[in-house]
C-alpha cells in the first residue's frame, strides 16, 4: 500500500496520541474531517494500523518494579521458542517476549511491585521451566520511548 506525506503524518500523530479526534487531526494535516475519516478507513483497512492502545502508568497501580529477563533456551529450536514466548505472554506480569540473536534467545519485560515479587516471579515461573537453561535478570531505572514516529515513516518509504 502506497502512503503519502499526509498519511504518514496522520499515523505519527496517532502514535503519539491515539485518542485524537478526526477533527483534531485534520487541523494538524490541513484537510477536512471527511478526507481524514477516509484516509484512516483506508490505513485501517490495509491493515496498517493494527490497534489502538492505552499507555498505563503502572507504577500508579503499584507496579513500579521493571525488570528485564535475559533468557537462554536449553534447545535452540524456533518452534520451542516460539512456544515459550506464546505461554509467557500468559503470565500477568509480562508485557512482552521478544526472540533475539546474540548469547540469548529471549528478553521478557516484566512489572513487578517489588524485588520480593520480581523474586518470586523469576523462580516460580522462569527457573522452574524445562525448557530454559539460564536466565540473567536486569532492573530497568529508566525507560525512554520513541513516540513521534514521523523519521521512522520516512525512513520506512524512503526511495533510492
Amino acid at each position: 500500500m502506497e502512503i503519502d506525506r499526509t498519511d504518514q503524518r496522520i499515523l505519527a500523530l496517532l502514535s503519539n496520541n491515539a485518542r485524537m479526534t478526526n477533527k483534531e487531526l485534520s487541523y494538524e494535516v490541513g484537510l477536512s474531517a471527511s478526507s481524514v475519516h477516509e484516509r484512516l478507513k483506508r490505513l485501517q483497512e490495509s491493515d496498517l494500523i493494527a490497534g489502538t492502545y492505552t499507555d498505563l502508568r503502572l507504577d500508579r497501580l503499584g507496579l513500579s518494579l521493571k525488570a528485564l529477563l535475559f533468557i537462554q533456551m536449553a534447545e535452540h529450536q524456533k518452534t520451542e521458542l516460539d512456544r515459550f514466548l506464546r505461554e509467557i505472554l500468559k503470565i500477568p506480569e509480562v508485557r512482552a517476549g521478544r526472540m533475539i540473536g546474540g548469547r540469548f534467545d529471549a528478553i521478557v519485560e516484566v512489572v513487578t511491585r517489588d524485588t520480593s515479587h520480581l523474586h518470586r516471579l523469576v523462580v516460580e515461573r522462569f527457573s522452574s521451566r524445562e525448557e530454559i537453561s539460564r536466565i540473567e535478570t536486569s532492573i530497568v531505572f529508566e525507560s525512554v520511548e520513541q513516540r513521534d514516529l514521523a523519521g521512522t515513516l520516512e525512513l520506512a518509504h524512503y526511495r533510492s
